[in-house]
């Protein structure tokens, strides 16, 4: 189960490990998260800052706006946590975009 969100990613962070005679390297985005949800009809908007661990393969995403499935998992400790599955470029124009008259022949 993922859930998706509008995120503002401002950067990405490193920070070595090592536990138990393993190493490692552990990636997190800092960012802008927006979430929407309806009450009485009306879509309110909410936006936080947020620090979530990413994957390897997302580590040189450049900052700007996505779009992002943001995953649950298991922390350390066993307490409930999410983590960002992918980055989706976020534009607008594109969103609002009309199709051509090619596409439309």
């Amino acid at each position: 189960m993922t859930m998706k969100f509008k995120v503002q990613l401002f950067a990405i962070n490193a920070k070595e490990w090592e536990f138990e005679g393993r190493k490692g390297t552990r990636y997190s985005a800092q960012m802008l998260v927006t979430s929407g949800r309806e009450e009485n009809g009306k879509v309110v908007e909410e936006t936080f800052v947020a620090r979530m661990k990413i994957a390897e393969h997302l580590k040189d995403t450049p900052p700007g706006e996505y779009l992002t499935d943001l995953r649950p998992y298991a922390d350390g400790n066993g307490n409930l946590d999410f983590a960002v599955a992918s980055f989706v470029p976020f534009s607008r124009a594109a969103a609002n975009a009309k199709p051509s008259a090619q596409a439309a022949a």
